[in-house]
């Protein structure tokens, strides 16, 4: 089974380069960077990796700077597409940061799939975390996936036929990626494991092999996930590359 893949974009994030793509490499740098999820198709199946972020509104108030122009939010985005959310059978995540799994309640008969490390964290995160996760205890929030049940996965597992997932985690406890395979070779969606292309890059400055992004739980998982990742991959797709914009489909 082969299967496309088309990056959506949610919104954006203003977000320091430093402090976020790069690991002390352009701190001071603010850049727009786009939030992408994506939509998987094959075999008559509609599925989603991730679910995107929420409108500016709320972005701003409680976590970011950035913006959701109209239109964006992911179910206004598949009508325009000419797909009902109805269609979407199956949804992916790569972990449960509110930029990633908002818009949730618009998919009410998806299942749902997300790494078992993840979801115990995101329900009960340390304080540090309270806002990713929009904790209600201590925001007043209600998290997109609060009351949805989801088929918890530990592990490499498959999915269904041809999309697969293994752990990476760092950027998060129970981060995850996803394999899907194409007509080109197997495409990795890593979520924020990686930021950008040049995460994959090596660090000139101290000699490293490659250059992480400044956002981790983890830095020892996140190298070794990184590691994973591109040694598993004929191609990388993440969810804010910037370079991964103007794209229509993969491959």
């Amino acid at each position: 089974m082969n299967y496309t893949i088309k990056p959506i974009i949610t919104g954006y994030q203003l977000l320091d380069k430093g402090n976020y793509a790069t690991f002390r490499q352009g701190n001071g740098e603010i850049v727009e960077f786009p939030v992408f999820c994506f939509l998987v198709e094959g075999g008559g199946k509609k599925i989603l990796v991730d679910t995107g972020m929420s409108d500016t509104e709320h972005s701003i108030k409680y976590h970011h700077d950035g913006r959701q122009d109209p239109g964006q939010a992911i179910h206004e985005q598949l009508a325009s597409m000419g797909i009902s959310t109805d269609e979407i059978e199956l949804i992916i995540f790569t972990h449960l940061h509110w930029d990633h799994c908002f818009n949730l309640h618009h998919f009410p008969n998806a299942k749902l799939v997300a790494s078992r490390i993840e979801h115990e964290f995101a329900v009960n995160p340390i304080p540090f975390y309270w806002n990713s996760y929009e904790y209600p205890e201590a925001t007043g929030l209600t998290p997109p996936f609060a009351g949805r049940t989801f088929d918890l996965v530990e592990g490499d597992a498959d999915i269904i036929e041809g999309i697969s997932v293994f752990p990476t985690p760092g950027h998060s406890p129970g981060h995850m990626a996803v394999s899907v395979q194409t007509e080109k070779g197997k495409y990795v969606i890593v979520g924020d494991l990686m930021f950008v292309r040049e995460n994959m890059e090596p660090d000139k400055k101290h000699g490293w092999p490659l250059t992480p992004p400044g956002r981790f739980a983890n830095v020892i998982e996140l190298w070794h996930s990184m590691e994973e990742a591109i040694k598993r991959a004929d191609y990388i797709l993440m969810s804010h590359d910037p370079e991964q914009m103007g794209v229509k489909q993969y491959p």
